[in-house]
């Protein structure tokens, strides 16, 4: 059996250093949208993700989140969620790693650091929404939450829109101010204005993310002000049950795209919207995109809960890259013995 490529935080900074960061999201983009566009339930098995939710010692979460693609790989990612890790510990609130299995022999193929690409991939399922019910001239992005999300969501939106100014609002003003410095520092060429109110990063955009760290049971985040008829809204900070960062008045008015429907219902903006009243899913929508074309000039709301799917393409993109440029550190973790037979015969020299 082959070793298992391990794939840490410095492995990954070597990869997407020589692709370049532009060019690993614009293929990360790419290859969720042509996999939600031929997305056959068949072919893949997408399991609802399951874990443990607590509120000792922090509110937090641990996850995991398996897809398989029939005859060929198996995707488990484990991520934690804990919004007071920043101020408190000094870590990020998601993270997470990703293990891929060949399903020929059940090999554990790579092991891979995820927080990186939990955020990249909840960017680039924003983008690729965003590009199929966005106008095509918007140019203006409000941010409510200036966290780690918003820099991937700045980062992907303006991949696939001619970005020209960010309006952006946090609750910690002092959060907000850095957006801008994490922005220029990754190369994402946009202007930056601070907002004093959520309703400002609201009223006059093409386009809005949410991505906020709410507890469950908080009242909604995003104000329901007057906006443009066309805005598109990707809610991307809903991801526990009772939590939500959308006015049920603003909802009501929206057509609502889950992107899976049945972990919206349980943790996503849709756990507010009775069933019949929401869009079709994210991959029906991008399997049929000439169908929805009107939605463009629709108040339009991405319900993104974060799709396991997604983790297998971004884990599998990264591994590609990681072999053809062969980084990575190569473990002994799994056995190749004289004697299949034999489970003690590691203990043999």
């Amino acid at each position: 059996m082959t070793a298992t490529r391990v794939l840490t935080r410095r492995c990954i900074a070597n990869v997407v250093g020589r692709v370049g960061l532009d060019a690993f999201l614009d293929e990360l983009i790419d290859r969720l949208s042509r996999t939600f566009a031929a997305y056959d339930p068949t072919s893949f098995q997408v399991v609802v993700r399951s874990g443990f939710r607590y509120d000792q010692p922090d509110l937090g979460l641990i996850e995991w989140m398996p897809t398989m693609e029939s005859g060929r790989r198996v995707s488990i990612k484990t991520v934690g969620y804990h919004p007071a890790n920043p101020v408190k510990r000094g870590v990020p609130s998601v993270l997470g790693t990703t293990s891929l299995h060949d399903t020929a022999d059940g090999r554990l193929l790579a092991l891979c650091e995820a927080t990186f690409l939990t955020a990249l991939r909840t960017g680039a399922a924003s983008a690729v929404v965003t590009d199929a019910l966005a106008i095509r001239e918007a140019s203006s992005l409000g941010i409510i939450g200036c966290g780690a999300q918003a820099v991937t969501q700045v980062h992907a939106i303006s991949r696939v829109r001619p970005i020209k100014v960010v309006k952006a609002y946090d609750i910690d003003a002092g959060i907000a101010a850095t957006l801008p410095t994490r922005l220029q520092r990754n190369g994402i060429d946009v202007e930056v204005e601070l907002v004093g109110t959520a309703d400002e990063a609201v009223a006059e955009v093409d386009i809005l993310c949410s991505a906020t760290s709410a507890h469950p049971g908080a009242a909604p985040v995003v104000p329901d002000v007057a906006h443009r008829p066309w805005l598109h809204i990707n809610a991307v900070g809903a991801d526990h049950p009772g939590k939500r960062e959308l006015p049920a008045s603003l909802v009501a008015r929206a057509v609502v795209i889950p992107d899976t429907l049945e972990q919206c219902a349980a943790e996503g903006e849709a756990q507010h919207v009775e069933r019949e009243h929401l869009g079709p899913e994210m991959a029906h929508l991008l399997r049929h995109r000439t169908q929805y074309e009107h939605l463009r000039s629709q108040l339009t709301v991405f319900d993104s809960t974060g799709w396991a799917l997604e983790d297998l393409v971004a884990a599998e993109l990264l591994l590609d890259h990681a072999e053809r440029l062969n980084e990575g550190i190569a473990l002994d973790l799994q056995p190749t013995p004289c004697d299949p037979y034999d489970p003690y015969e590691l203990l043999h020299p």
